[in-house]
């Protein structure tokens, strides 16, 4: 379990705050001040991906990337920071209104709800519409030179708006708003401050993964990320950059938050090598769902989608009543879900629970991303392949316990595992799941669920959906 784990006795919804922590406009500049300035609608120049021997340019690039990883880590502790204080207050607030008459406090809380979603959306349009959504499509479309650097005022506006929006309930990531704050601190040091002109693109892509690294306190799968999914290529020099950020973000969350894994999974079992072929089983499975998972997203945000009639701001406001209206009855199982993965891989939640959370998560997911207001879709994912692989390892379990010793052992490998069929980088899921878990005896069963869902999402034909996102303008996000 990360930093804020909670004390022992606090209920279920005392430790969700305390988990979570988790257009462009105007000139670049060539370096520092008095340079004339690089329109930014200009293609940039791409750094070679290695430098002469004896070249100074990559211990610049180097020191500059821990510098903007350092930045992105202190600004992504004053915004987990924030989403403790946010979901507390959410919390708090039901036990309030639930001393009030019958059908008054879910009115009252539901409309508070609304209201957020609809603020956190009126931010966006009114102050910079690339902030909506996760973020992580628009920055791919920047770095492949199909989109516009970001506007100047996205990093307030993800940052504020991202708090309200998860504080309200929205089953949204930490990691969209922190990905795009630290591609916004890469951007504009690397105009800024580096005397480098072309500098900018490969520290947008090092501030991007010291976002990862400070949302999941997980440096090497930020830096896998950036290289598996966001560049698509692995060469020494943008590995390099997005490494040193993450490191250096990592360093401030730990500095403050301390040492702990996100989660804890004490009787997570591998089990013997023999049983690999069941996790093949479970990715087969969640491979299907995160297809599906993906396809219900991408026909919520479509242009003809229904929920499209709706001004952007009413649609936030409509959403944000429904998210509310279940986060009245399960205050717990909202927002990313830290708490329900915690609660997932320690074993306190049954059969029954685990399939209805479930799929009361397979809908609010999407419909809070519709919404268009900051927040994004890789926590939500996470927690998600934990419930899946908690209910498969619940029903094999229960059959079989020889062959299934650990529950908790399918749900770490089912985070991996649809986290792969939604997003299609095996690696990544790989990386960060075990980061956050601390369970590297786990490897094989997860390589193996893995396996099974990129397997079946490509024999679906399904696209990676940060690629499906980025492909449209009109998503939110791109």
């Amino acid at each position: 379990m990360g930093a804020f784990s909670g004390r022992p006795g606090q209920s279920r919804g005392r430790r969700e705050a305390a988990l979570v922590r988790g257009e462009a406009d105007g000139p670049g500049l060539r370096g520092g001040c008095g340079r004339k300035p690089i329109p930014l609608n200009t293609p940039p120049v791409t750094l070679p991906d290695e430098f002469p021997p004896g070249a100074r340019e990559p211990l610049l690039l180097i020191a500059a990337a821990a510098v903007i990883g350092a930045l992105t880590g202190l600004v992504g502790v004053a915004f987990l920071r924030g989403l403790q204080i946010g979901n507390q207050l959410r919390l708090d607030l039901v036990d309030r209104l639930s001393a009030l008459p019958t059908g008054v406090g879910p009115a009252v809380f539901a409309a508070v709800g609304g209201v957020c979603a609809a603020f956190a959306a009126w931010l966006v349009c009114r102050f910079s519409p690339s902030a909506a959504g996760s973020g992580i499509p628009h920055v791919e479309t920047v770095l492949r030179g199909s989109g516009q650097p970001n506007h100047r005022l996205v990093l307030p506006v993800k940052f504020f708006g991202g708090l309200v929006a998860l504080s309200s309930g929205l089953v949204l990531g930490r990691e969209g708003p922190l990905v795009q704050m630290g591609a916004v601190i890469g951007d504009r040091f690397g105009r800024f401050f580096t005397g480098l002109e072309d500098a900018w693109k490969p520290l947008m892509a090092a501030g991007s993964s010291a976002g990862v690294a400070a949302a999941f306190n997980a440096p090497v799968g930020a830096t896998v990320f950036i290289v598996e999914e966001v560049l698509k290529k692995a060469t020494p020099l943008p590995f390099t950059l997005a490494a040193a950020a993450a490191v250096a973000s990592a360093g401030v969350q730990r500095g403050i938050f301390g040492m702990a894994e996100e989660y804890s999974a004490p009787d997570a079992v591998a089990g013997p090598i023999t049983n690999l072929w069941v996790y093949v089983t479970l990715g087969v499975v969640l491979g299907i769902l995160g297809v599906l998972y993906n396809r219900v997203i991408l026909a919520l945000v479509a242009p003809r989608s229904p929920l499209k009639r709706l001004p952007a701001v009413r649609r936030a406001l409509v959403i944000g009543v429904i998210v509310a209206t279940v986060g009245w009855f399960l205050p717990d199982d909202v927002t990313g879900g830290d708490v329900l993965t915690e609660e997932v891989l320690s074993g306190q939640l049954g059969l029954t629970l685990l399939v209805a959370v479930a799929l009361v998560r397979f809908v609010t997911g999407p419909l809070s991303y519709a919404a268009g207001t900051p927040g994004g879709i890789f926590a939500p994912i996470i927690a998600l392949g934990a419930l899946g692989g908690g209910v498969y390892g619940t029903i094999f379990h229960s059959v079989s316990p020889e062959l299934v010793p650990s529950v908790a052992a399918f749900a770490v490998a089912g985070m991996a595992a649809f986290f792969t069929a939604s997003i299609s980088a095996p690696l990544t899921g790989i990386v960060i799941c075990l980061e956050m878990t601390g369970c590297y005896q786990l490897f094989l069963p997860m390589l193996a669920a893995c396996f099974g869902s990129y397997a079946t999402s490509k024999l679906l034909r399904s696209e990676p959906i940060y690629d499906a996102l980025a492909a449209d303008p009109k998503t939110p996000g791109t």
